[in-house]
């Protein structure tokens, strides 16, 4: 058991060692200005409250733009009445790049029901 230990310790040394490569993460990430009709509206990254729109996010990329991984931006309005608006962006998979690309701007549009096209406006 000692051995088996003492081996997955010496495997793990150079990642304590040197620890994570953040040239990488550095290198592929991409800026996405989040905003809101009106403006104001609270916006959620991923479960995380960033602050209010208009807001600019770091996001982290592919070397060709694309979302890493799934993420889920929130607009939640400002204004009583208006709709809390989703966008869902699909990871990077081979065949998906144009729906994994990450947009320059979202825009929401918290007056507009959640179901209509023109409630989230991506640009780029």
């Amino acid at each position: 058991m000692k051995n088996i230990f003492r081996l997955f310790a010496v495997a793990l040394l150079p990642a304590f060692i040197f620890g994570c490569n953040t040239e990488d993460r550095d290198k592929y990430s991409r800026v996405m200005v989040v905003d809101s009709v009106p403006t104001g509206a609270e916006i959620v990254v991923d479960g995380f409250k960033l602050g209010k729109a208009p807001i600019t996010v770091e996001i982290a990329s592919t070397e060709s733009g694309c979302f890493v991984r799934k993420t889920v931006v929130t607009a939640i309005p400002s204004v009583q009445g208006h709709n809390t608006q989703v966008k869902t962006f699909p990871g990077f998979r081979v065949g998906n790049e144009a729906e994994s690309a990450i947009p320059e701007k979202v825009v929401f549009d918290t007056s507009k029901k959640p179901s209509d096209a023109a409630a989230t406006v991506l640009e780029y």
